[in-house]
């Protein structure tokens, strides 16, 4: 008994420990969550987190548990990490999340508003006595409208406008002013609304967020009528096409060599009266931590740019139209039986007969695991089949949309072009032909001229 108490005194951290430790705000693990990304997040090292939280063994945390996050006195809680949307200030965030803008400087260590380019991360405390059946969304003052009539379209008494917002007078609202309101989630909008812009422009939405090399982007955009859509995600130009009878979208592949950093995402739609709203803001543009593949050794000839770069620019020409017809539904299905076998992932960084690591795997590489039945992975049409050098069989379907599937090394091709194939139709078989180091299945997927994860595809359903 003497020994027990002894140990116990041992291993209880003391009074004063455990009072500093108990007012930390906490912080809920999510999927994927590790120590060292939750540490990262909240800007402390994977050491602290484990010491203030009392862990043995840091590798076993698992989600839902709650653990302290230290480096933020005052702060109570629970906190969680958001991507800035499209359009966000401090203001804007601040009436959203109903909390002050000085609670955002502080937790997040801002020192300039020009911190808050799209896609970064911010740090926010969730507030409890939310209704979790309400969502909030942002509108915004339209010039010539008052206060009441905002509140009146939104459903509200003006003072309960105010006070969601924690206006003291209507006369501190002006024209394009972000204002947050409360609705039931069932009628909240189709898409995030931005603030600032005008009455016809029911909202914007860029994601997923943060932008990210070797990924698809999706841009959606909802109006109250028709209107002429253009815009730009830094050097790539957005093609949009009708969702519905007040929603466009456009789908962007980001090429995986693209300079992280920050990139202009910019938008410009005209109404048919002649109405005209611009919008540009910074969005952050993150690297994939693609991997290096070990050196590959392959036949010169098929890394002789005389033969590479017109092959090349074959399969750039027939991967660049936007058919304006979406052929696939819901997300896509794998191109081969299981069980599956992934020989090489998109995004790897890889050399070819000691040259630098200045190539990628454009694809995802399937090796012989079950039979050499190669699928569509998706409906549409079939746009190109031939030989080439370093693809070797090929096979190209337009899926729509700026959507393509490319299928290179094929043993037979067994489809034309012109036909249109639906999700699951036998197309080829996996072969050898072109350049490879065994029999595989390279399969692509190219969005609006830029070959993106096409895993993604499998999991997501896109737009």
């Amino acid at each position: 008994m003497v020994l027990l108490v002894l140990l116990l005194s041992w291993t209880t951290p003391p009074p004063a420990v455990l009072a500093q430790t108990e007012d930390l705000p906490v912080y809920i693990v999510q999927p994927s969550d590790t120590i060292n990304t939750i540490a990262r997040r909240f800007g402390i090292s994977p050491q602290e987190l484990v010491r203030v939280n009392q862990l043995t063994n840091p590798d076993l945390i698992s989600v839902g548990m709650a653990l302290k996050i230290p480096g933020f006195a005052g702060v109570h809680g629970t906190l969680t990490t958001v991507s800035v949307p499209l359009g966000a200030s401090l203001a804007s965030l601040s009436r959203q999340y109903q909390i002050s803008e000085e609670q955002i400087i502080r937790l997040n260590r801002l020192t300039s508003p020009s911190q808050l380019f799209v896609g970064s991360t911010l740090i926010l405390p969730v507030q409890e006595e939310v209704n979790r059946s309400q969502s909030v969304h942002l509108v915004s003052l339209q010039a010539g409208q008052s206060p009441l009539e905002l509140a009146v379209d939104s459903g509200l008494t003006l003072w309960e406008l105010l006070l969601q917002n924690d206006i003291e007078t209507s006369a501190r609202l002006l024209p394009l002013d972000p204002v947050a309101v409360k609705t039931d989630q069932s009628s909240s909008e189709k898409v995030s609304a931005l603030p600032g812009a005008p009455d016809f422009v029911q909202g914007v939405e860029l994601y997923p967020l943060p932008v990210t090399q070797g990924k698809t982007v999706v841009v959606k955009v909802g109006v109250t009528q028709p209107v002429r859509l253009s815009g730009a995600i830094g050097d790539w130009s957005l093609q949009f096409d009708t969702l519905d009878a007040s929603t466009y979208g456009a789908l962007q592949g980001i090429h995986a060599l693209a300079q992280p950093g920050l990139v202009d995402f910019s938008l410009s739609m005209v109404t048919q009266d002649g109405r005209v709203f611009s919008f540009s803001q910074p969005v952050l543009l993150q690297p994939g931590n693609y991997p290096q593949d070990p050196p590959l050794y392959v036949d010169p000839q098929t890394l002789d740019k005389s033969i590479t770069e017109p092959e090349d620019q074959l399969v750039r020409t027939v991967t660049s139209g936007n058919t304006p017809v979406k052929y696939w539904k819901g997300t896509f299905r794998k191109p081969v039986d299981e069980p599956s076998c992934i020989k090489s992932w998109f995004g790897n960084r890889r050399s070819y007969n000691d040259s630098g690591y200045t190539y990628f795997h454009t694809g995802v590489d399937y090796g012989v695991c079950a039979n050499l039945n190669i699928y569509a992975p998706a409906a549409g049409i079939v746009v190109y089949t031939g030989s080439l050098t370093v693809r070797g069989n090929a096979t190209i379907i337009d899926h729509g949309w700026g959507v393509y599937s490319g299928f290179w090394h094929q043993s037979q091709i067994l489809v034309n072009v012109g036909d249109r194939v639906e999700a699951g139709q036998l197309i080829g078989e996996i072969g050898g032909t072109g350049r490879v180091t065994g029999p595989h299945l390279h399969w692509e997927v190219w969005v609006n001229g830029v070959q993106v994860e096409p895993l993604d595809w499998l999991e997501r359903e896109y737009p």
